[in-house]
């Protein structure tokens, strides 16, 4: 079995995993990069990048400001 993840903290919220937290940070900053991520956290980028790729959550470059409204393209 392996190890726990650490408990993360992020505004006074205590989760038991980054993946928890991502929903949250993610609702305040849609486009956070995982370095700024791993800042507000505390914690190595990587670790921000496996839980958000576990997630299914694309890379900062490729989400929107609101993910729930469609990018419209012009011609």
């Amino acid at each position: 079995m392996g190890a726990r993840p650490r408990p993360i903290v992020y505004l006074g919220v205590r989760y038991p995993s980054i993946g928890w937290a991502l929903g949250d940070i993610l609702l305040e900053n849609p486009t956070a990069s995982d370095q700024q991520i791993s800042e507000l956290l505390d914690v190595e980028p990587g670790r921000v990048q496996y839980w958000r790729a576990r997630a299914g959550i694309p890379e900062y470059r490729k989400r929107a400001e609101n993910p729930y409204m469609k990018e419209e393209r012009t011609p």
